[in-house]
């Protein structure tokens, strides 16, 4: 079953495939002796799985340790290479894994047919694992050139605590700072609102991507993607909720990565269900915005959606608890003080009450177009930006988030 550990260079998307799971316990062990190198570790003891990994994580470096049959070795090899054209292979082998008779050599020779680019010996030392990692980075295509944007997605398991209003608003405010470099995807498939709040009519829509998704390109999904005012690009929710049922995880993933390799800032809001799209979402958020409510109901579901967030995987790091009063106050209401004890979490963003928020449902302008600085709506997202601002330097070199049910080499530290 695959897995992965989060790091702290998240330049660094690394694949293992092994028979055995100290493997991967080796590899992080080497791993963790190189402070500058750290990164997302994602490991399978299955071959089938390791394809399905390899196309929805991207891995930039994959380790195979050859313990199967060579040609089985070879045949994976070539696999992850017409997938990951720019990656580094490399296999790993035991002492005498490679004897001088003849089945060894072929066995070299097969692999390096299969582009097999370089053998590091077991038990996995830190040095030869550095001298790899900056051969196979030295040699790739493009290294380092790619660009690979952030993604955050806005989750809830209840309707109604205002998430989609606070995704449009945080992706509009964020356009305004970066024109043509923030993506909104609707995910909430069923009933999504964001051309609603964005007073926007779509002529394309999420299903016309995955419908393309052969000939799917940069150039494509931009096209695909609606242009707002504040310049940012919209990828609607289906118009026709039956259309909705050509959505599946897989796709979402193929959609979401190929997004973050074209814009440096991807919002997605979702739908509050926990099925395999959220899951596949969540695999591929950089952070996740939890929303909840002052409202005894919300703050009860939130508290038993962030444990099974945990055991997905996306660890508190990665999460940022808001407190969204998207209601007007009233005797009793609960305090964020109240609302922290009770998740026993820090809640980085509270979101006050302005009633111009909820009337701008109705107008399909995001209220942040026109907040002056003094107001608190405004405030709070402005925040928000500003630390995700803060998070991609001189245009975005981050990778997509951990893999669902990740194991960390090193904690990464909050973006």
């Amino acid at each position: 079953m695959a897995a992965a550990r989060e790091g702290v260079d998240r330049n660094l998307r690394v694949l293992l495939v092994a028979a055995d799971r100290s493997f991967e316990d080796e590899f992080l062990s080497a791993l963790a002796r190189l402070p500058d190198r750290q990164g997302a570790v994602h490991f399978t003891d299955n071959y089938a799985e390791a394809v399905d990994v390899a196309r929805r994580r991207q891995p930039n470096f994959v380790l195979i340790a050859v313990d199967r049959p060579g040609g089985e070795v070879a045949a994976l090899s070539r696999e992850l290479r017409d997938l990951l054209p720019g990656a580094g292979i490399a296999a790993a082998v035991r002492p005498g894994g490679f004897d001088q008779e003849a089945s060894g050599s072929t066995t070299i020779i097969g692999l390096l047919r299969a582009e097999v680019q370089d053998f590091v010996q077991r038990p996995l030392s830190a040095t030869e694992l550095r001298d790899v990692l900056d051969r196979l980075s030295s040699n790739a295509p493009g290294a380092g050139a790619a660009l690979q944007g952030r993604v955050i997605s806005f989750v809830s398991n209840k309707g109604g605590v205002g998430k989609s209003t606070l995704a449009v608003n945080v992706a509009c405010a964020l356009a305004l700072r970066y024109p043509d470099d923030v993506l909104l995807i609707d995910t909430s498939l069923q009933l999504g609102l964001c051309a609603m709040l964005l007073d926007m009519q779509p002529t394309s829509t999420i299903v016309d991507a995955i419908r393309e998704r052969d000939r799917l390109d940069r150039t494509l999904l931009r096209h695909l993607a609606l242009r707002h005012g504040t310049g940012l690009r919209l990828l609607a929710a289906p118009t026709d909720a039956l259309e909705a049922a050509e959505v599946g995880d897989e796709a979402i993933a193929r959609i979401i990565n190929l997004a973050a390799r074209s814009f440096p800032y991807v919002i997605v809001d979702t739908f509050p269900q926990l099925d395999s799209v959220l899951m596949a979402i969540l695999d591929l958020s950089d952070l996740a915005f939890v929303v909840t409510q002052g409202t005894a109901p919300a703050v009860a579901g939130i508290a038993r959606l962030l444990p099974v967030l945990d055991g997905l995987g996306l660890p508190a790091s990665r999460q940022r608890l808001v407190l969204n009063y998207n209601y007007k106050p009233f005797l009793g209401n609960l305090q964020p003080s109240d609302i922290a004890t009770r998740l026993n979490r820090t809640i980085e963003y509270v979101v006050p009450y302005e009633k111009r928020v909820l009337q701008s449902a109705n107008t399909g302008v995001p209220p942040i177009l026109h907040s002056r600085r003094w107001e608190r709506f405004g405030r709070a997202i402005n925040r928000i930006v500003d630390d995700l601002s803060g998070g991609i330097a001189d245009g975005a070199t981050e990778a997509p988030g951990p893999e669902r049910g990740a194991r960390t080499a090193v904690q990464r530290e909050p973006a």
